[in-house]
């Protein structure tokens, strides 16, 4: 799975309420938004997983966010084992600063 986030345009209904749309491929998934994640219906709920979910159902995306020349980045990764070699490659880089991992469970 490869997820893409897309910046709104300014004709879109969400424009100014959410950050961007995330997408795998060209298959919009939901909308990201300084909150958390919530459906691509307008107006529902943050998407919240029951625990009993998150224990059976769920696999770990980790988020990378960064910055590039004071220019705020973020990848995604669905393999720890990827995540550490990337964040190894980028912590070698001057350019690259302020790493930080955010780990979120996903429902498969």
């Amino acid at each position: 799975m490869h997820l893409t986030y897309q910046k709104l345009g300014t004709d879109h209904p969400m424009y100014g309420k959410v950050e961007s749309l995330v997408a795998d491929g060209t298959k919009p998934i939901c909308y990201k938004t300084k909150e958390g994640y919530i459906p691509l219906e307008e107006g529902a709920a943050p998407v919240v997983v029951s625990n009993e979910a998150k224990q059976s159902d769920s696999k770990p995306l980790y988020v990378l966010s960064f910055k590039v020349n004071d220019e705020a980045e973020e990848m995604t990764f669905t393999s720890k084992k990827k995540l550490d070699k990337t964040i190894a490659l980028f912590s070698e880089k001057e350019f690259i600063t302020d790493l930080t991992t955010t780990t979120h469970n996903i429902v498969a």
